[in-house]
């Protein structure tokens, strides 16, 4: 029974082990890359699993860009600043992200200055940029 037990622990650790990274990998995005972006927020939803930014951009020859900036979760970006009414829908922000391997207008935020200049730092697993988490 024991050794039933443990290849059916073993097996399933492999299995979990395999979904959890590839959830929380960060294949999707161009790690590395950075770009800044300046927008007016449509919506910022807060909540499980990923906090989402919506904002639209206007693009250098004058187009707009609708952009979805990704955080992780309220209780991991709320130690940093982060909270339910950081961004609101006509706020100007100004964002750093890694952008999407595949070109789409998406990216991992990184770093975010809202309009009354108050720096909030990575909102993803990464390790926080120094100088810019805030204090809760």
């Amino acid at each position: 029974m024991t050794r039933t037990f443990m290849l059916f622990a073993a097996v399933a650790g492999l299995f979990m082990s395999s979904a959890l990274a590839a959830h929380h990998g960060s294949a999707a995005f161009d790690t590395g890359k950075e770009v800044v972006l300046q927008g007016t927020v449509v919506e910022w939803l807060y909540a499980n699993p990923h906090c989402l930014l919506k904002l639209v951009i206007t693009r250098e020859d004058g187009t707009a860009a609708n952009w979805i900036a990704e955080g992780q979760a309220p209780n991991t970006i709320f130690p940093i600043g982060y909270r339910k009414d950081s961004f609101k829908a006509g706020d100007r922000v100004t964002i750093t992200v890694e952008p999407a391997k595949n070109n789409q207008p998406m990216g991992r935020i990184l770093k975010a200055v809202l309009a009354d200049g108050k720096i909030l730092g990575r909102a993803s697993s990464l390790p926080p940029i120094p100088g810019t988490a805030l204090e809760p």
